[in-house]
């Protein structure tokens, strides 16, 4: 009986190009790279063979996880790298190509060249408005994501464990890893749990941050007098007394950890938001204010690599969500040190 290949759509696609005879999947496992395709193609054109690294996407595309597709992109270049997506839309085309990514999606758009005779660019499609939509996860949901990325064990602690560390309720937690088990994402043996697609996991964190929970946990952006960032952290440092449970995120913590990024703005996450932080920190509400503030998503998020800094996990979410090309090696760095091993 033939083998369903999971990336047939997508393939089909690229066999209506033109310049392009054949596609094949050589390998859905290949060994010996930085970081893991999830397979490697064969495009046959009438020059000859091109290989291609696929990187697979499932989820919505956002800016953030597009952005982390790039700097894992930039890592290994032993071949091209294209990218399966379920839709780019226009906006996203444009920012994978600025940055040099091929990709092709489920509806046909398209983005690929193979030296300089063969270039194919394929915009406006639009996916079946009759698809429908997985239920999404919610606040609660998106942080035991977070804290089952950042400590995996949680899944065979009991379920009161995971909800104290993502900072929810033991329903909120349960529902999760039930669904998720639903889903496939989690396998369930005779004695533990254990995740079978973490990157699918940690693109849904990633989009869920981006698009839904960051909104939720910003307490908002401030100025304070001095706008010197290193005089915002010493005055932070020196100020925020010990009952209120604190750390940085973003650059600033990126800074701490490895000592190549900071960038303009200061990111400061709390367990738990003052009445008075304002007051506390001495600053004034500006839209564009260098200083802002969130919630942390759950008591896991403030367990940093070092002193004052939140989750390698949130450090790396945060820089995806910054954006720009410092930004991202930042980012490529954290994961590299901290988060690879996980």
């Amino acid at each position: 009986m033939p083998t369903h290949n999971p990336y047939e759509t997508y393939l089909g696609h690229l066999r209506h190009l033109p310049f392009i005879e054949k596609t094949k999947v050589l390998e859905f496992a290949p060994a010996g790279y930085q970081f893991q395709p999830d397979a490697l193609l064969l495009v046959t054109t009438p020059q000859g063979d091109h290989r291609f690294l696929v990187e697979e996407k499932r989820t919505h595309l956002t800016y953030t996880i597009a952005d982390g597709v790039i700097a894992q992109m930039d890592r290994e270049t032993r071949y091209p790298w294209i990218l399966f997506a379920p839709h780019v839309a226009p906006p996203m085309a444009r920012h994978l190509m600025e940055n040099g990514v091929f990709f092709v999606d489920r509806v046909g758009n398209c983005h690929l060249a193979i030296g300089r005779d063969h270039i194919v660019q394929i915009e406006g499609r639009k996916p079946d408005k009759t698809t429908k939509k997985a239920r999404g996860l919610g606040a609660a949901g998106h942080q035991a994501l977070f804290a089952i990325l950042a400590k995996p064990e949680l899944l065979n602690a009991p379920v009161r464990a995971l909800a104290e560390a993502a900072g929810i309720g033991k329903t909120a937690a349960a529902e999760t890893l039930h669904r998720l088990q639903e889903q496939g994402v989690i396998g369930r043996g005779q004695r533990e749990r254990h995740l079978l697609q973490r990157d699918l996991v940690l693109d849904r964190w990633l989009a869920g941050y981006e698009n839904f929970l960051r909104p939720r946990l910003t307490v908002g952006t401030f100025r304070r007098p001095d706008p010197d960032p290193a005089a915002t952290e010493e005055w932070i440092e020196r100020n925020l007394n010990g009952e209120i449970n604190w750390a940085w995120g973003g650059g600033t913590a990126a800074m701490r950890l490895t000592g190549h990024y900071r960038g303009e703005g200061t990111l400061l996450y709390l367990e738990a938001e003052p009445v008075d932080i304002q007051d506390r920190l001495q600053a004034l509400p500006a839209k564009d204010g260098p200083l802002t503030v969130l919630r942390a998503p759950g008591p896991i998020a403030l367990e940093g690599a070092a002193p004052r800094t939140t989750h390698p996990l949130l450090v790396y979410t945060d820089l995806l969500d910054e954006g720009g090309e410092r930004a991202r090696e930042a980012a490529k760095e954290i994961h590299h040190r901290f988060l690879e091993r996980a």
